[in-house]
């Protein structure tokens, strides 16, 4: 059953709490000028017709926001759609991933996490990821490779993969090397032998994912996942904080990382000879070492038994 919303919780869910903290801002500003004009200041030439003026002009911008505020409130209120995805725990919904990824790594400082299985996505957002290295992220990197079970199960064994891989790790060890940095502090890669259900990226403190179906590419006619929708999620919520479990428990328990000393030199041969995809996954897998013995958070998976 749909729970009663109080006032706020509907504010926000119509995506109207802006409007509020700005017609909050301008009161403020106006009870400032309302200060300055009753002031010793007043006796300064122009200063109270200036302050009245200003006041007169933010009084006026305000009742001009209130009445859009109540207009769309009453336009969206009772909005079941609305508040219902709210009350999921879903922000926003979005049908471009990757523009959104972009927009997000712009002004990312702090971490970066990456998941998936071919990450045609995440090679085609590199640059946008360098550059959010650059600006202080950090870097994990969750992926179920070819060389595992579960990709076979997907994909098969005739999904070129390899060439994506490369091209976002070698854009994360240059971005590294151009800041002077060792990558090994920056970026660390983990594999995984568990299926990936939809692809997660974590920048900063937005979660990005949504669910994806399985369907046959239309120029090479194998099977390939398409994004049915994407949506970012409202921190705190059950489902943002099931979602970062979902990957923090996948994460801890990955058997292989990738060693970057293996990897440049692999990436390096691999860019130098014409190889077929065997022996680029090959290359890449002897690139792995064992993981160091990781658990996951035990106020992670507390929550996710009692949330089960």
């Amino acid at each position: 059953m749909h729970r009663k919303f109080s006032l706020w919780q509907k504010l926000k869910a119509y995506k109207l709490q802006n409007n509020i903290y700005v017609i909050v801002m301008l009161l403020g500003s106006i009870f400032a000028a309302i200060i300055v004009y009753i002031s010793p200041l007043q006796e300064v030439r122009f200063v109270p017709e200036l302050t009245l003026a200003i006041a007169t002009s933010l009084l006026a911008t305000i009742f001009g926001l209130v009445s859009d505020v109540y207009v769309k409130y009453k336009t969206f209120e009772n909005d079941q759609l609305l508040e219902g995805i709210h009350e999921f725990g879903i922000s926003n919904l979005h049908f471009n991933k990757k523009l959104l990824l972009e927009n997000l790594l712009q002004s990312s400082d702090k971490e970066v996490w990456i998941s998936g299985y071919r990450l045609i996505l995440t090679s085609k957002i590199t640059t946008s990821i360098a550059q959010a290295i650059k600006q202080g992220a950090v870097v994990k990197i969750l992926v179920s490779p070819p060389w595992n079970d579960s990709f076979k199960l997907v994909y098969g064994d005739n999904d070129r993969v390899i060439d994506n891989y490369c091209k976002v790790f070698s854009a994360i060890a240059k971005a590294c090397a151009e800041m002077g940095t060792d990558v090994d502090k920056i970026c660390e890669v983990r594999f995984t032998h568990k299926p990936l259900f939809n692809d997660t990226y974590k920048v900063d403190m937005n979660l990005i994912t949504g669910p994806y179906m399985h369907n046959q590419d239309e120029e090479h006619q194998r099977i390939t996942a398409n994004d049915f929708f994407t949506y970012d999620l409202i921190k705190k919520s059950r489902l943002y904080t099931l979602v970062e479990n979902e990957y923090l428990t996948v994460w801890h328990e990955a058997g292989e990382m990738l060693q970057w000393s293996k990897y440049m030199t692999a990436a390096e041969y691999i860019r130098t000879n014409d190889l077929r995809e065997r022996e680029k996954v090959e290359l890449l897998q002897n690139s792995c070492i064992p993981t160091p013995a990781h658990n996951a958070p035990k106020e992670s998976v507390a929550y996710i038994k009692q949330q089960a």
